[in-house]
Protein backbone atom coordinates (compact mmCIF):
# COMPACT_ATOMS: atom_id res chain seq x y z
CA UNK A 1 0.00 0.00 0.00
CA UNK A 2 1.14 3.52 -0.76
CA UNK A 3 0.51 7.05 0.51
CA UNK A 4 -0.63 9.95 -1.68
CA UNK A 5 0.51 13.55 -1.22
CA UNK A 6 -0.70 16.72 -2.95
CA UNK A 7 1.44 19.77 -2.15
CA UNK A 8 0.22 23.26 -3.15
CA UNK A 9 -1.39 21.90 -6.32
CA UNK A 10 -3.20 24.26 -8.70
CA UNK A 11 -4.84 23.80 -12.11
CA UNK A 12 -5.83 26.67 -14.39
CA UNK A 13 -8.21 26.63 -17.35
CA UNK A 14 -7.64 29.94 -19.15
CA UNK A 15 -7.80 32.35 -16.22
CA UNK A 16 -10.01 30.19 -14.01
CA UNK A 17 -8.31 28.44 -11.10
CA UNK A 18 -10.25 25.17 -11.06
CA UNK A 19 -7.97 23.90 -8.28
CA UNK A 20 -6.30 26.52 -6.12
CA UNK A 21 -3.27 25.69 -3.94
CA UNK A 22 -4.61 22.35 -2.66
CA UNK A 23 -2.62 20.37 -0.11
CA UNK A 24 -3.64 17.07 1.48
CA UNK A 25 -2.23 13.65 2.37
CA UNK A 26 -3.98 10.30 1.97
CA UNK A 27 -2.73 7.61 4.32
CA UNK A 28 -1.83 4.11 3.22
CA UNK A 29 -5.01 2.02 2.89
CA UNK A 30 -7.29 4.99 3.63
CA UNK A 31 -10.66 5.68 1.98
CA UNK A 32 -10.37 9.44 1.48
CA UNK A 33 -13.24 11.55 0.13
CA UNK A 34 -13.21 14.78 -1.89
CA UNK A 35 -16.61 16.31 -1.15
CA UNK A 36 -18.17 19.49 -2.43
CA UNK A 37 -20.75 21.08 -4.76
CA UNK A 38 -20.52 20.96 -8.53
CA UNK A 39 -17.64 23.02 -9.88
CA UNK A 40 -15.62 22.99 -6.65
CA UNK A 41 -12.58 21.30 -8.25
CA UNK A 42 -12.86 17.80 -6.78
CA UNK A 43 -12.99 15.96 -10.12
CA UNK A 44 -10.14 18.07 -11.49
CA UNK A 45 -8.08 16.98 -8.45
CA UNK A 46 -8.90 13.35 -9.20
CA UNK A 47 -7.90 13.73 -12.85
CA UNK A 48 -4.56 15.24 -11.85
CA UNK A 49 -3.93 12.28 -9.52
CA UNK A 50 -4.79 9.97 -12.43
CA UNK A 51 -2.45 11.86 -14.76
CA UNK A 52 -5.17 13.03 -17.16
CA UNK A 53 -4.30 16.64 -16.27
CA UNK A 54 -0.89 18.01 -15.36
CA UNK A 55 -0.74 20.48 -12.42
CA UNK A 56 0.17 24.04 -13.35
CA UNK A 57 1.60 24.50 -9.87
CA UNK A 58 2.57 22.19 -7.03
CA UNK A 59 3.57 18.55 -6.76
CA UNK A 60 1.84 15.16 -6.59
CA UNK A 61 3.63 12.25 -4.92
CA UNK A 62 2.85 8.54 -4.75
CA UNK A 63 4.85 7.68 -1.67
CA UNK A 64 8.18 9.46 -2.22
CA UNK A 65 7.94 9.44 -6.02
CA UNK A 66 7.11 12.71 -7.82
CA UNK A 67 4.36 11.94 -10.37
CA UNK A 68 3.82 15.27 -12.18
CA UNK A 69 5.39 14.10 -15.45
CA UNK A 70 4.45 10.40 -15.23
CA UNK A 71 1.81 9.45 -17.85
CA UNK A 72 -1.43 7.78 -16.71
CA UNK A 73 -0.51 4.33 -18.05
CA UNK A 74 2.61 4.26 -15.89
CA UNK A 75 0.91 5.26 -12.60
CA UNK A 76 -0.63 1.87 -11.74
CA UNK A 77 -3.96 3.39 -10.75
CA UNK A 78 -7.40 1.79 -10.86
CA UNK A 79 -10.20 4.09 -12.00
CA UNK A 80 -13.95 3.64 -11.51
CA UNK A 81 -16.10 6.03 -13.56
CA UNK A 82 -19.67 7.08 -12.91
CA UNK A 83 -20.83 5.61 -16.24
CA UNK A 84 -19.06 2.25 -15.58
CA UNK A 85 -17.28 2.33 -19.03
CA UNK A 86 -17.56 -1.45 -19.54
CA UNK A 87 -16.76 -2.95 -22.95
CA UNK A 88 -20.19 -3.89 -24.41
CA UNK A 89 -18.76 -6.60 -26.72
CA UNK A 90 -16.99 -8.42 -23.86
CA UNK A 91 -18.51 -10.58 -21.15
CA UNK A 92 -17.88 -10.06 -17.43
CA UNK A 93 -14.77 -12.25 -17.35
CA UNK A 94 -13.24 -10.54 -20.39
CA UNK A 95 -13.98 -7.05 -19.03
CA UNK A 96 -12.25 -7.80 -15.75
CA UNK A 97 -9.36 -9.60 -17.46
CA UNK A 98 -8.67 -6.76 -19.93
CA UNK A 99 -6.15 -4.83 -17.83
CA UNK A 100 -4.19 -7.99 -17.12
CA UNK A 101 -3.99 -8.76 -20.85
CA UNK A 102 -2.61 -5.30 -21.51
CA UNK A 103 0.02 -5.92 -18.82
CA UNK A 104 0.85 -9.31 -20.37
CA UNK A 105 0.18 -11.22 -17.13
CA UNK A 106 0.56 -15.02 -17.66
CA UNK A 107 -2.68 -16.90 -18.36
CA UNK A 108 -2.71 -18.94 -15.15
CA UNK A 109 -2.19 -15.86 -12.98
CA UNK A 110 -4.80 -13.93 -14.97
CA UNK A 111 -7.39 -16.63 -14.27
CA UNK A 112 -6.56 -16.74 -10.56
CA UNK A 113 -6.71 -12.97 -10.14
CA UNK A 114 -9.96 -12.56 -12.10
CA UNK A 115 -11.67 -15.32 -10.12
CA UNK A 116 -10.42 -13.91 -6.83
CA UNK A 117 -11.62 -10.37 -7.51
CA UNK A 118 -15.00 -11.58 -8.80
CA UNK A 119 -15.45 -13.37 -5.48
CA UNK A 120 -14.64 -10.14 -3.62
CA UNK A 121 -17.38 -8.24 -5.51
CA UNK A 122 -19.68 -11.29 -5.35
CA UNK A 123 -20.11 -11.56 -9.12
CA UNK A 124 -18.45 -14.94 -9.79
CA UNK A 125 -21.77 -16.43 -10.99
CA UNK A 126 -22.05 -13.90 -13.82
CA UNK A 127 -18.75 -14.44 -15.67
CA UNK A 128 -20.42 -15.32 -19.01
CA UNK A 129 -22.90 -12.45 -19.09
CA UNK A 130 -22.50 -9.30 -21.17
CA UNK A 131 -22.86 -5.87 -19.52
CA UNK A 132 -26.30 -5.29 -21.08
CA UNK A 133 -27.55 -8.35 -19.19
CA UNK A 134 -26.60 -6.84 -15.82
CA UNK A 135 -28.33 -4.36 -13.53
CA UNK A 136 -26.74 -0.99 -12.78
CA UNK A 137 -25.48 -2.22 -9.42
CA UNK A 138 -24.00 -5.35 -11.00
CA UNK A 139 -22.27 -3.28 -13.69
CA UNK A 140 -20.78 -1.08 -10.98
CA UNK A 141 -19.39 -4.16 -9.21
CA UNK A 142 -17.74 -5.28 -12.46
CA UNK A 143 -16.25 -1.81 -12.91
CA UNK A 144 -14.84 -2.10 -9.38
CA UNK A 145 -13.51 -5.60 -10.08
CA UNK A 146 -11.78 -4.39 -13.25
CA UNK A 147 -10.08 -1.61 -11.29
CA UNK A 148 -9.05 -3.93 -8.44
CA UNK A 149 -7.75 -6.86 -10.50
CA UNK A 150 -4.65 -4.97 -11.66
CA UNK A 151 -3.69 -4.54 -7.97
CA UNK A 152 -3.35 -0.75 -8.25
CA UNK A 153 -1.26 1.39 -5.93
CA UNK A 154 -4.18 3.84 -5.72
CA UNK A 155 -7.88 3.40 -6.50
CA UNK A 156 -9.79 6.44 -7.81
CA UNK A 157 -13.60 6.58 -7.80
CA UNK A 158 -15.38 9.39 -9.67
CA UNK A 159 -18.95 9.62 -8.33
CA UNK A 160 -19.41 5.86 -8.91
CA UNK A 161 -22.95 5.68 -7.49
CA UNK A 162 -24.49 8.76 -9.12
CA UNK A 163 -26.26 6.77 -11.87
CA UNK A 164 -27.96 4.35 -9.46
CA UNK A 165 -31.40 4.73 -7.91
CA UNK A 166 -31.69 5.55 -4.20
CA UNK A 167 -32.13 1.96 -3.02
CA UNK A 168 -29.19 0.67 -5.07
CA UNK A 169 -26.99 3.56 -3.93
CA UNK A 170 -27.60 2.58 -0.32
CA UNK A 171 -26.81 -1.08 -1.03
CA UNK A 172 -23.65 -0.21 -2.98
CA UNK A 173 -22.37 2.05 -0.17
CA UNK A 174 -22.18 -1.00 2.07
CA UNK A 175 -20.59 -3.03 -0.72
CA UNK A 176 -17.91 -0.42 -1.44
CA UNK A 177 -17.06 -0.22 2.26
CA UNK A 178 -16.81 -4.00 2.46
CA UNK A 179 -14.76 -4.30 -0.73
CA UNK A 180 -12.38 -1.55 0.36
CA UNK A 181 -11.91 -3.22 3.73
CA UNK A 182 -11.02 -6.50 2.01
CA UNK A 183 -8.76 -4.98 -0.65
CA UNK A 184 -7.13 -2.37 1.65
CA UNK A 185 -6.09 -0.14 -1.27
CA UNK A 186 -5.38 3.57 -0.79
CA UNK A 187 -8.48 5.16 -2.33
CA UNK A 188 -9.73 8.62 -3.30
CA UNK A 189 -13.48 8.94 -3.80
CA UNK A 190 -15.15 12.00 -5.36
CA UNK A 191 -18.77 12.83 -4.54
CA UNK A 192 -21.20 15.68 -3.95
CA UNK A 193 -23.37 13.42 -1.75
CA UNK A 194 -22.89 14.30 1.92
CA UNK A 195 -24.53 11.12 3.24
CA UNK A 196 -22.30 9.00 1.03
CA UNK A 197 -19.18 10.71 2.38
CA UNK A 198 -20.27 10.68 6.02
CA UNK A 199 -21.18 6.98 5.93
CA UNK A 200 -18.14 5.68 4.02
CA UNK A 201 -15.11 7.92 4.50
CA UNK A 202 -12.18 7.47 6.82
CA UNK A 203 -11.51 11.18 6.27
CA UNK A 204 -13.07 13.91 4.13
CA UNK A 205 -11.71 17.01 2.39
CA UNK A 206 -14.52 19.53 1.89
CA UNK A 207 -13.91 21.72 -1.16
CA UNK A 208 -15.29 25.02 -2.42
CA UNK A 209 -14.18 27.21 -5.35
CA UNK A 210 -11.09 25.09 -5.98
CA UNK A 211 -9.88 25.22 -2.37
CA UNK A 212 -9.87 22.70 0.46
CA UNK A 213 -11.88 24.28 3.27
CA UNK A 214 -11.61 21.55 5.92
CA UNK A 215 -10.14 18.06 6.32
CA UNK A 216 -11.18 15.67 9.04
CA UNK A 217 -13.06 12.53 9.97
CA UNK A 218 -16.81 12.54 9.28
CA UNK A 219 -17.48 13.08 12.99
CA UNK A 220 -15.02 16.00 13.23
CA UNK A 221 -16.45 17.76 10.19
CA UNK A 222 -20.06 17.19 11.21
CA UNK A 223 -19.60 18.25 14.83
CA UNK A 224 -16.98 20.98 14.38
CA UNK A 225 -17.34 22.69 10.97
CA UNK A 226 -14.77 25.45 10.51
CA UNK A 227 -17.21 27.92 8.95
CA UNK A 228 -20.81 28.48 7.88
CA UNK A 229 -20.29 26.98 4.42
CA UNK A 230 -19.12 23.61 5.81
CA UNK A 231 -21.87 23.57 8.44
CA UNK A 232 -24.52 24.34 5.81
CA UNK A 233 -23.18 21.89 3.23
CA UNK A 234 -22.55 18.96 5.59
CA UNK A 235 -25.35 19.04 8.11
CA UNK A 236 -29.02 19.64 8.66
CA UNK A 237 -28.31 22.90 10.41
CA UNK A 238 -30.33 25.81 11.75
CA UNK A 239 -28.54 29.18 11.64
CA UNK A 240 -29.51 31.78 14.20
CA UNK A 241 -28.25 35.36 14.13
CA UNK A 242 -27.23 36.73 17.50
CA UNK A 243 -25.14 39.26 19.35
CA UNK A 244 -22.82 38.43 22.25
CA UNK A 245 -24.23 40.09 25.36
CA UNK A 246 -21.63 39.02 27.94
CA UNK A 247 -18.41 37.00 27.94
CA UNK A 248 -16.63 35.47 30.92
CA UNK A 249 -13.95 32.74 31.02
CA UNK A 250 -14.96 31.30 27.63
CA UNK A 251 -18.69 31.37 28.41
CA UNK A 252 -21.03 33.51 26.33
CA UNK A 253 -24.50 34.94 26.75
CA UNK A 254 -25.99 35.63 23.32
CA UNK A 255 -29.12 37.59 22.45
CA UNK A 256 -30.98 35.98 19.51
CA UNK A 257 -34.38 36.16 17.84
CA UNK A 258 -35.43 33.02 19.76
CA UNK A 259 -34.26 34.33 23.12
CA UNK A 260 -31.05 34.25 25.11
CA UNK A 261 -28.61 31.40 24.41
CA UNK A 262 -25.69 30.33 26.59
CA UNK A 263 -22.67 28.89 24.80
CA UNK A 264 -19.02 27.99 25.20
CA UNK A 265 -16.22 28.63 22.71
CA UNK A 266 -14.56 25.60 21.10
CA UNK A 267 -11.97 26.17 18.36
CA UNK A 268 -13.87 29.25 17.19
CA UNK A 269 -17.12 27.26 16.92
CA UNK A 270 -19.97 27.69 19.33
CA UNK A 271 -21.63 24.76 21.03
CA UNK A 272 -24.86 25.33 22.92
CA UNK A 273 -24.43 25.08 26.69
CA UNK A 274 -26.95 23.91 29.28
Amino acid sequence: MIELHLKNVSKLFSETRAVDNVTFDVKSGELFFLLGPSGCGKTTCLRMIAGFYKPDEGEIYFGNKLMNDVPPYKRNIGMVFQNYALWPHMNVYQNVEYGLNVRKVPAKERKERVERVLEIVQMEKYIDRNPNQLSGGQQQRIALARALVIEPDILLLDEPLSNLDAKLRLEMRHEIKRIHSEAGITSVYVTHDQKEALSLADRIAVMKDGKVIQIGTPREIYNFPVNKFVADFIGETNFIDGRVKTKSNGYYSIDTSIGEIYATSNNKNFSIGD
